[in-house]
């Protein structure tokens, strides 16, 4: 019979971890082997090296804090997908989600369902906007001025997907089916499908923009930093 060994109740946090490309054929292998056969396959399948990585990266950094929070060894943790696809720990009371964009990956965990989105700010035709946005979110992203609308459009973009995620339904839901309005008073979701709505918050970091949906409204403001070193030993 399982029998969880629980230290406490996981607290709301975000985990971050830079990817390293320059990581050895034969570390990358070690690390290989304590994740689930079905993301080994998926990496095996990436034509390139850093794919695999962000998928190596997000499962390793899910196992370390589920084994240092829970005192679990890597093999009593199993990591199984729900009817949506949505990943989930078996027999531990912690939800979490992953997202990866550029040179990073991060990771959130909660007593509740959690989505988490990273995007890297980047030069893109913002006019892209009026495919995926509200009609009153492209005309809030165009009324701000020239210098601030690309960082308003990650802004909207990650707190969009980050609810996705929370839902646990992709891209199922059309993105324009929901508005956000980010003011000075904090940031405001409109979804006439959803009775009870959840907290976001947003975090920015050294050219990325971070959003995290919740019902639990006490995430950090800061993100927690994690090496691959760290998070591919030490479980239990």
């Amino acid at each position: 019979m399982f029998k969880m060994k629980v230290r406490r109740k996981i607290k709301n946090c975000i985990y971050v971890s830079k990817i390293e490309p320059s990581l050895n054929q034969k570390r990358y292998h070690e690390l290989l082997q304590m994740i689930s056969k079905e993301n080994r396959d998926k990496c095996s399948r990436f034509k390139f090296k850093e794919d695999a990585l962000r998928t190596l990266y997000g499962e390793l950094m899910v196992r370390h804090i589920i084994g240092q929070q829970f005192f679990l060894r890597n093999e009593e943790i199993e990591i199984l997908k729900g009817d949506a696809g949505k990943p989930y720990v078996k027999n531990i009371p912690v939800h979490f989600n992953i997202s990866h964009s550029g040179d990073f990956v991060v990771c959130a965990f909660s007593e509740q369902e959690v989505g988490i989105d990273i995007e890297q700010i980047k030069e893109i035709d913002l006019k892209i906007a009026y495919r995926f946005f509200s009609k009153s979110e492209y005309e809030d992203l165009f009324q701000q001025s020239i210098i601030h609308q690309l960082d308003y459009f990650f802004s909207l973009w990650t707190l969009k997907e980050s609810y996705l995620k929370w839902i646990g339904s992709g891209m199922a839901i059309p993105l324009d089916s929901f508005c956000f309005k980010i003011t000075d008073a904090g940031i405001s979701l409109l979804d006439k499908n959803r009775k009870a709505l959840p907290f976001f918050k947003q975090i920015w970091m050294d050219g990325y923009k971070l959003a995290v949906c919740s019902m639990m409204d006490n995430f950090p403001d800061q993100v927690e930093k994690i090496s691959i070193e760290k998070i591919g030993i030490g479980y239990g």
